[in-house]
């Protein structure tokens, strides 16, 4: 039943995509961080800052949350069309979400030093982290693929029948 608001019910397609793409967002930040430091992190596990590097995890976690939850609509839809949408909203989800999380993980930069060119750099390179991260780790798109194929099943699940 509708309440008249417009609170996010736990049994809806938007968590449903929204968690999906929160697990994808953070997965494809951490095997592109293992990938571009590898070495570094053999060489000098105790000494990194793993606050740091967490904290961008969790926001490229909330990146793709959000951004999943935006583009929920075009998830669980029925039919070839509905699966053609989904893995389509899967790359701008994808995508989108990149740019947020790299936005929110570089937020406290940005509010004690400001904007710089580096930053919206950064923010652009986030566009770009599922084919960062598949490039040494091919295997990362089937995994890729099969959270998108999730979030479409959940959401077809939780949509209301036409």
């Amino acid at each position: 039943m509708n309440d008249g608001g417009d609170r996010v019910q736990p049994g809806s397609p938007r968590v449903a995509v929204a968690g999906a793409m929160a697990l994808a967002g953070a997965l494809l930040f951490v095997v592109f961080l293992y990938e571009d430091m590898e070495d570094a992190l053999r060489a000098a596990e105790a000494a990194l800052p793993w606050g740091p590097i967490l904290g961008y995890v969790v926001a490229m976690g909330f990146g793709g949350a959000v951004a999943g939850a935006l583009l929920s609509g075009a998830f669980g839809r029925r039919g070839i069309g509905g699966w053609f949408l989904s893995a389509l909203a899967g790359v701008v989800t994808t995508t989108v979400g990149g740019m947020l999380g790299s936005l929110a993980g570089l937020l406290p930069s940005l509010i004690s030093e400001g904007w710089t060119t580096g930053d919206l750099i950064g923010i652009g390179a986030g566009a770009l982290i599922l084919p960062l991260a598949i490039i040494d780790w091919p295997l990362l798109i089937l995994i890729w693929i099969g959270l998108v194929v999730a979030a479409h099943l959940l959401a077809r699940h939780r949509r209301p029948a036409a």
